[in-house]
């Protein structure tokens, strides 16, 4: 081997990626003419990816789909078998022949290994039987394996690469059988689209409590557009989530809108958009996408008043918003689990501690209600609208009264874009709740035959109440010139009188100091 290609090998053996940058092809199997590829080396979410993969033994990759993460952890097990004495690998797919199909692709990649970058005299002969990739001479294997194979406990692997896991019946019967490995100091990769269930509980470090919840952890952080790692106190586990617009090339409004108007929207939101929650229903916002709309930390500015919304019940809610130059920016969300007098008291508590510079109700806050919330309650003579002014809440407004407008004014802040980005921003940690509802909770009943579409209306669940007070909010606030505290802020144009369902707004309440 001459001295060039000889320093080309020991880089290639010595660091994965440049075996991926100088040896690996793909299939595209939607290119009928040109369907063998080079590896696309140029996306530099792919080098992260490999230097992460490097770096962690335990990985988990929630994902778009087609971002080519199946190809390059074949390519990495590959590189890691064919380069390496008494290594046995594994690659477990949903059914032993998916499994067979992703030793195949390694096969594939190992047949086209440029002979001008890597001489053929010098690789590893290599045997293919099914679901099996030998390399007797250097007793390494890469084998496959369908999930929950009892043939798992039977070895201890070097490293165990588990593909759409999201997708199996018995994911967690598979991890079970990995101890071994994982004990042993091996890996374990995997990687899916989201899903509920044992997946999703290993991304968000839920395996010992069970629970199916999102919880989004205060360490994680964004190296590049479109990704976002953090690393899991419990389980150990890195996660590397990726999504589409890490790629260039998928960045453009038009790439969106072809993938999603060609499937169910439910899919789409799961396959593509890296939404969690398995809603049924058809979601409120089509247009809401939470790589657009939500943000990280983000905070109010001072001079300008704070806003909340509204919203009454057994469960009340109330979610605090600002006014920040042509943008709405949510910033917080309170759920209550008792009437308005204790919950109303509650919020300004926690409204004083969260919000240290908005002391003053009179002139620091205004607040959106549900127009319900001034008249009398039946079981009881006063309204919800006194008992938060008795309370020390000041500048009470009505909400749109009708459902229509205030489900046009949240969309009409989801579409609309401003010189400093979106119309509307949320702020994903401290909005959980919305952020799910948003993501498909907030959603319409999962069958409608029988319902006027007119007459449709979402589902009354946890995630409606947040949402109710966003819309009394979003329907009274509109983006125009404001000026320092006392800022303008417009009300609903709709005349209340007791000729109007007998509501009143007593002066004092009505923005009164």
């Amino acid at each position: 081997m001459n001295p060039q290609l000889l320093e080309t090998y020991k880089r290639i053996v010595a660091d994965p990626w440049e075996f991926l940058r100088l040896c690996v092809v793909t299939i595209d199997q939607v290119d009928k003419v040109n369907p063998i590829k080079a590896f696309p080396a140029h996306l530099k979410y792919l080098e992260l990816y490999t230097r992460v993969w490097q770096r962690s033994s335990k990985i988990v990759v929630p994902k778009s789909r087609r971002m080519f993460m199946s190809w390059v952890n074949i390519a990495l097990h590959l590189w890691d078998t064919m380069f390496h004495e008494a290594r046995l690998n594994a690659i477990v797919s949903k059914k032993e022949d998916d499994a067979n199909e992703l030793i195949d692709r390694a096969f594939l990649i190992y047949q086209n290994i440029p002979e001008n970058v890597i001489p053929r005299e010098v690789l590893p002969k290599a045997v293919k039987t099914f679901n099996n990739l030998q390399f007797p001479e250097i007793k390494s294997a890469l084998q496959g394996f369908p999930q929950g194979a009892d043939q798992l406990r039977q070895y201890t692997f070097s490293s165990i690469f588990a593909d759409e896991m999201a997708f199996w019946e018995h994911a967690q019967k598979m991890y079970a059988s990995s101890y071994p490995t994982l004990e042993g100091g091996g890996r374990f990769t995997g990687v899916s689209s989201p899903g509920p269930g044992f997946f999703k509980r290993l991304v968000f470090d839920q395996l010992d409590t069970g629970d199916d919840d999102v919880i989004i952890p205060p360490n994680r952080h964004y190296p590049m557009k479109g990704v976002e790692v953090w690393e899991n106190p419990k389980n150990k586990f890195t996660v590397f989530q990726l999504h589409y617009s890490a790629n260039p090339a998928k960045r453009d409004a038009g790439y969106r809108e072809n993938i999603k108007s060609s499937m169910p929207i439910r899919q789409y939101n799961q396959e593509y958009e890296l939404i969690w929650d398995s809603f049924e229903g058809k979601p409120v916002y089509a247009d809401w996408n939470e790589q657009i709309h939500c943000g990280d930390n983000l905070g109010p500015e001072l001079g300008l008043p704070l806003l909340r919304g509204w919203d009454f019940g057994l469960t009340p809610a109330c979610v605090i918003g600002q006014l920040q130059g042509n943008q709405l920016v949510i910033l917080k969300e309170y759920i209550g689990n008792r009437g308005i007098d204790i919950f109303s008291r509650q919020v300004l508590e926690r409204c004083a501690i969260d919000f240290p510079g908005w002391q003053d109700q009179g002139k620091d806050w205004m607040n959106f209600v549900d127009p319900a919330g001034f008249k009398r309650s039946e079981t009881d003579e006063s309204k919800c609208v006194q008992i938060m002014y008795q309370n020390g809440v000041r500048k009470i407004y009505p909400g749109a009264m009708f459902w229509e407008p205030r489900l046009a004014a949240v969309n009409k802040y989801l579409t609309s874009m401003t010189s400093d980005g979106p119309s509307f921003q949320i702020d994903r940690n401290n909005c959980p709740v919305l952020v799910r509802g948003f993501n498909g909770g907030y959603r319409y009943a999962d069958r409608r035959e029988n319902i006027e579409s007119d007459r449709e209306r979402p589902l009354k669940d946890e995630h409606s109440h947040p949402h109710d007070a966003l819309q009394y909010l979003a329907s009274c606030v509109s983006p125009q010139k404001r000026g320092m505290l006392g800022a303008y802020v417009p009300t609903p144009k709709y005349a209340w009188s007791k000729g109007q369902g007998g509501l009143v707004i007593p002066k004092l309440l009505n923005g009164g100091s």
